[in-house]
């Protein structure tokens, strides 16, 4: 069977198909992109086909300035 030593091997094990390192969660951007749709639908706002890419070019600035937009649409201090 392959993966498991069989009587001739000397236990080394040749990798299964597909088990490279395991996936990795959501990098900044899409957790930014996340947290502000989260923010949009908390305000009541339902963003448009159009505002995806406004959202996108958002998503990609850095955590201060992001933090600033999501304080702003929600109206906190």
């Amino acid at each position: 069977m392959r993966g498991l030593p069989d009587s001739g091997e000397t236990g080394a094990r040749e990798p299964l198909p597909g088990s490279g390192p395991p996936p990795r969660g959501p990098g900044p951007e899409e957790l930014r992109r996340l947290a502000l749709y989260a923010c949009l639908t908390a305000a009541g706002i339902r963003p448009l086909g159009a505002d995806l890419r406004a959202i996108e070019v958002l998503s990609a600035l850095d955590d201060v300035t992001h933090a600033a937009v999501r304080r702003w649409i929600s109206g906190t201090s």
